[in-house]
């Protein structure tokens, strides 16, 4: 994919990760991905998923390319330490709707397309819930990216990092009193303004509309009989992926859209 500006909506919240080699691990580059603090839940009410793959796509294809130059440099293959940042992550119902549903497909494409170009995903400040959450997820995740997970210690993740990655590629956010020697940059993750969530939209909606309601993991066939010159009209709200279709039947009965 050809290097494009990273000017996405998307990108002014979900923020650039890459701050360099891990000067630990051969041939391995460092990517933090602010996980706590990024505002996933925001996005997927602003944004629809084919808008966060297109946000999304370009970063990982830039970890690629870098991946590629310290090939080209060095002869050996390069990979990408992963390095997901907890800090201030809640535990709630957005949070495990998200880990479950938009993130999960999220991370399948991941797996599907680019989990070779990782050498670890490395889970940084984690809170105490984190465990009971990674029992109740990691059956969602392939097993190739399952084996590649490590998670650090509450106590003692800034000590333990070290073994990954030197402290010039980590980043200063995690400095401390006693604990001074990160040096690298990240711009913060910023939130989504709840008033250009999709919900918050003010529609003129036609009060005669029939309305309808389809669950997850449900379908709902909906049957209207209409003349020459008539037209179909319905407005949506989701707040997930789905998917709809209109179809021809002569049968006012018909249930079988594969007919």
């Amino acid at each position: 994919m050809e290097n494009k500006k990273r000017n996405h909506p998307i990108h002014s919240h979900w923020r650039y990760g890459i701050t360099g080699e891990s000067k630990v691990l051969e041939n391995v580059i460092v990517n933090i991905e602010q996980s706590g603090q990024t505002d996933y839940y925001g996005m997927i009410q602003s944004h629809s998923i084919q808008e966060v793959m297109k946000a999304r796509i370009p970063d990982l294809e830039d970890m690629l390319r870098h991946c590629m130059k310290i090939e080209k440099k060095t002869g050996k293959q390069a990979s990408i330490l992963y390095v997901m940042d907890l800090t201030d992550l809640q535990y709630n119902k957005r949070l495990y709707n998200l880990v479950t549903g938009a993130l999960k497909s999220l991370a399948e494409f991941m797996s599907e397309h680019y989990v070779e170009l990782i050498k670890y995903f490395v889970i940084v400040n984690v809170p105490s819930f984190i465990y009971a959450l990674w029992t109740a997820t990691k059956s969602l995740l392939p097993e190739r990216t399952r084996q590649k997970v490590r998670i650090l210690s509450a106590s003692n993740w800034r000590e333990e990092i070290l073994e990954y990655a030197s402290a010039e590629s980590l980043p200063t956010k995690w400095n401390i009193s006693e604990i001074t020697h990160f040096k690298a940059s990240l711009d913060l993750p910023v939130q989504f303004p709840e008033n250009e969530y999709y919900c918050n939209f003010k529609n003129d909606v036609d009060n005669n509309l029939e309305k309808v309601k389809v669950v997850a993991g449900k379908t709902l066939i909906i049957c209207n009989e209409l003349k020459k010159g008539e037209k179909l009209h319905w407005w949506i709200s989701a707040d997930s992926d789905f998917g709809m279709g209109v179809f021809f039947s002569r049968n006012k009965e018909e249930k079988n859209i594969e007919k």
